[in-house]
């Protein structure tokens, strides 16, 4: 992959697909991404293939003629679904024990700088059960991933106008390098967010954990730092500023109005197991629910 592949426009975009509304949905927006930038599309299907068990030789020859019958199929999808994108779309049919883990393979092997792909935005317990292919693939890639909702607004859009969640970390520098890119390229304006998130404890505890007027000095502390942020990394593109007190997950999504932007870019934490189960992030909580693409980066060293 490219060394600066964290900081530059995609060259070379892999798009995964189900062949389900959602998977259509992460193409379309690819293709107008690749008209726009010049990128190359690599459309990936990946066959989740089931650990052997002892067959008859008459039962293996039958599956394994099913076998050939369904991947031929499947490229005969994946070639209907290229067609219909337009030319310089490169189909490949992945087989492997884990879909998530056979796509940023591929990712790795094709070069891809960047992953579109859909997601199903399930949500409380259906979501801790069955989990989602692309907040895996969110966690932990090492390029930036856009996810697309099904019930998302991609008509017509490519990145004219960009909102970015900010909270002055390193992860959050990374997203404002890429949205400074980005903005450049496609002659876009980005919108720098921060949340101030209150401290709030049971009511028996009676105290005022965080009254008005510390809410206040915070935001406006907040706000000085977002213009030396911005002063530092968007210089060279049109950017507004805004600090807002809130929920996280709720404020940005509040703020992604379709009607306003294009395209949430923020920051991500490479979670695993028992830490993400019992912490999540605010990337995922967005990704689960934006009614536009969301781009997460993860910083060079996390």
């Amino acid at each position: 992959m490219q060394e600066d592949a964290m900081t530059s426009v995609p060259s070379s975009i892999l798009v995964a697909t189900d062949f389900s509304t959602n998977a259509d949905h992460a193409l379309d927006f690819a293709r107008r991404l690749a008209g726009v930038f010049g990128a190359e599309i690599h459309l990936v299907h990946v066959r989740v293939l089931l650990e052997g068990r002892q067959q008859s030789q008459e039962l293996q020859r039958e599956l394994e003629r099913l076998d050939i019958q369904h991947d031929r199929q499947t490229e005969e999808a994946l070639a209907k679904h290229a067609g219909q994108t337009g030319s310089g779309v490169r189909t490949h049919l992945v087989r492997g024990l884990s879909v998530s883990e056979s796509l940023l393979e591929s990712a790795m092997d094709l070069q891809c700088d960047l992953v579109v792909m859909g997601t199903h935005g399930r949500r409380g317990l259906r979501h801790l059960l069955l989990g989602s292919v692309a907040e895996e693939i969110v966690r932990t890639a090492t390029v930036p991933v856009i996810t697309v909702r099904e019930s998302a607004d991609t008509d017509e859009r490519s990145a004219g106008s960009i909102l970015v969640a900010h909270d002055f970390s390193e992860r959050s520098t990374a997203a404002v390098a890429v949205a400074r890119e980005w903005a450049l390229a496609l002659g876009a304006e980005v919108h720098l967010l921060h949340v101030v998130e209150p401290v709030v404890y049971p009511e028996f505890y009676a105290v005022d954990v965080m009254p008005d007027e510390v809410l206040h000095r915070i935001e406006e502390r907040s706000i000085e730092a977002m213009k030396a942020a911005a002063a530092e990394q968007l210089q060279d593109v049109p950017h507004s500023l805004e600090v807002v007190t809130g929920r996280a997950v709720d404020a940005i999504l509040d703020a992604a109005d379709p009607a306003q932007f294009d395209l949430v870019i923020m920051g991500t934490r490479g979670l695993s197991g028992l830490q993400h189960l019992l912490l999540g992030s605010v990337a995922e909580g967005v990704v689960r629910r934006s009614g536009i693409p969301v781009l997460t980066v993860r910083a060079a060293d996390d």
